[in-house]
């Protein structure tokens, strides 16, 4: 493998020159920098990330990510948030569990035989015994649920005032015949959003309908389809998140109703480049995702270096109001 001494070589400068030029750093003449860059190039230099911490006597984090579906949008941007955090001398090891827990579980075993510092564990679906067991050898960062152990911190968001929030938004536009599409029951998540999702409809004295359908555009689309078939009525959905909204919109225009005339709809997480494209645009209950992503890196950080004190962050959601959901002209 080339190294910056024969780059210094062959361009007659110092190892230090060479070394300030690739970083994109230091003073030197543009003819002389395009020469360095493409004598490197010319070599297939690639930077020792190692040797470059141990220059700077750093040291290199390495963080496990776990998450359930790298394609949903809340993963992706959780992950873009932490990576933010770790900047240039962290690393970010990226395990997907494919949704499939004896993966997710192994995977969880496992993460401390991959030289990672910690782990950041993107669901709440397994179980606490597993937690608890993987915090005695390294440090946990558990999303959505709470854990009074010195080496676990939480980062939680109030899903069932966000859920309840989103609820109370549809009755107070008119609906009275309100579905929740939610997730499957097994994700602590899931049960926080049934929750607020009942008690809104408790409150005004209205029948609770929940679905347990899951998590993607497909299964929202194909329960709504089979709600609108059997001639149940709604006039209002709640869906787990955005995935499964907009396959409801999609099931719903299909049978020729309109969004939100006939059929308002309200989904959760608020992927902005996801709610603002559809059509009508899609309510959404926000939660900041990726900040959620930085902090939890971040905390993971501090747990690494023995701080105990932190055991959870509390994060609150805000419902953002688009055409999907807007008031109903009397």
């Amino acid at each position: 493998m080339a190294t910056l001494k024969q780059i210094a070589d062959l361009t007659k400068v110092s190892v230090s020159t060479v070394s300030k030029v690739l970083n994109g750093k230091g003073k030197v003449s543009e003819k002389k920098r395009r020469e360095i860059l493409k004598v490197a190039k010319e070599l297939g230099y690639t930077p020792d990330f190692h040797a470059r911490t141990m220059a700077k006597r750093t040291q290199i984090t390495t963080v496990g990510l776990i998450v359930p579906d790298i394609i949903n949008p809340f993963f992706a941007r959780l992950t873009r948030g932490v990576e933010k955090a770790c900047g240039e001398d962290s690393l970010v090891i990226l395990m997907d569990s494919f949704r499939d827990l004896h993966r997710e579980e192994m995977l969880i075993r496992n993460a401390r035989f991959f030289g990672v510092g910690g782990i950041i564990i993107g669901n709440s679906r397994v179980s606490d015994d597993l937690v608890l067991e993987v915090s005695s050898y390294i440090p946990v960062v558990v999303f959505d649920k709470d854990y009074d152990h010195e080496n676990v911190v939480s980062i939680v968001l109030d899903n069932f005032y966000g859920a309840y929030s989103a609820t109370k938004h549809l009755i107070e536009n008119g609906c009275s015949n309100i579905v929740h599409l939610g997730g499957t029951y097994e994700l602590y998540v899931s049960l926080q959003r049934l929750e607020g999702y009942r008690a809104a409809m408790k409150e005004f004295n209205l029948k609770a309908i929940a679905y347990p359908v899951g998590y993607d555009e497909d299964k929202g689309y194909q329960k709504m389809k089979e709600i609108l078939s059997s001639g149940q009525r709604v006039d209002g959905v709640f869906c787990m998140n955005d995935l499964v909204a907009v396959g409801a919109l999609k099931a719903v225009r299909e049978f020729s109703l309109r969004v939100p005339e006939d059929i308002a709809i309200v989904g959760f997480d608020d992927d902005e480049q996801l709610c603002e494209v559809v059509s009508p645009s899609l309510s959404s209950v926000h939660q900041p995702v990726e900040e959620m992503g930085e902090v939890s890196a971040k905390l993971l950080f501090e747990l690494i270096k023995g701080n105990k004190k932190i055991k959870r962050y509390i994060f609150s959601p805000q419902l953002v109001v688009r055409q999907s959901s807007s008031k109903r002209k009397e």
